[in-house]
């Protein structure tokens, strides 16, 4: 019942509306005293929230003299709850867009979670037109449909990466160091769509939890986008060379090297 209570209150029930509609649906018909009893809930408080649940339609009233209430099939309930949701999402969506929103402003967006940086990374790729640069770990397939998407519509994404990368049969140009196997540490994403809208996100060596940046300052994507380019430009160098170009007289002994 805890669960049901904690689920329905995410669905702006209060605890005591939950209760007192989960104790309508075990009993089938009630009145508020009887609620109120088996509930050990004040009469007041279960009167109040009967009050609400019947303005919601979640509860209704029985013929005759008596105040006695019957609970909404669950079935039903969810179903009207859902069609409410879409619309009013759909209205808010066409209501949003008739805002007058600067396109001037730069924006800045701190961004925690992994689940939120791959819901941002797949917004990001689906917004792309020309080009997509991408240096990461993470298992790509995660974004299969994404790329399958924004591939269809012309957009060219190359990946760079330092691990190995399974990409399968995926529409995208990869360059990896295969040396290298970090399956399932997913730890670092740095994205570029069109050289206007760039996410920085990485795990960290002494955190567990992701941590990211989102932006469309033109300079800061410059910058990620160079990143990306130069890794894969050194990378090829290696290759052509078939030796490391990174010696110990090259470096420059700095925190960055020494982390």
């Amino acid at each position: 019942m805890d669960k049901i209570v904690e689920l329905l209150e995410k669905l702006n029930f209060s605890k005591t509306e939950a209760a007192v509609y989960i104790d309508l649906l075990k009993n089938s018909k009630l009145n508020g005293y009887q609620i109120a009893k088996n509930l050990n809930f004040s009469r007041s408080s279960v009167y109040s929230a009967l009050d609400n649940l019947y303005k919601k339609g979640i509860v209704f009233l029985l013929p005759g003299n008596t105040q006695v209430y019957k609970a909404e099939n669950p079935s039903t309930l969810i179903n009207k709850m859902k069609n409410e949701f879409v619309e009013t999402t759909d209205l808010l969506e066409e209501k949003l867009k008739e805002l007058k929103v600067s396109d001037l402003e730069e924006r800045y967006l701190n961004i925690e979670g992994y689940d939120n940086i791959i819901s941002k990374t797949k917004q990001l790729l689906l917004s792309a037109q020309k080009e997509v640069y991408i240096n990461t770990d993470f298992n790509l397939e995660s974004f299969s449909k994404e790329f399958i998407e924004i591939a269809n519509k012309g957009v060219r994404i190359i990946v760079f990466s330092f691990s190995k990368v399974e990409s399968k049969d995926l529409p995208i140009e990869v360059y990896s160091h295969n040396n290298i196997s970090c399956l399932g540490k997913e730890t670092r994403m740095m994205l570029v769509v069109d050289c206007q809208k760039t996410l920085v996100a990485d795990r960290g060596a002494y955190r567990e939890k992701m941590l990211g940046a989102f932006t469309d300052n033109i300079l800061l994507c410059s910058i990620v986008s160079e990143h990306i380019h130069n890794d894969i430009y050194l990378l090829k160098l290696k290759n052509r060379c078939n030796d490391n170009l990174i010696t110990e007289d090259i470096k420059l002994n700095t925190m960055l090297e020494n982390r």
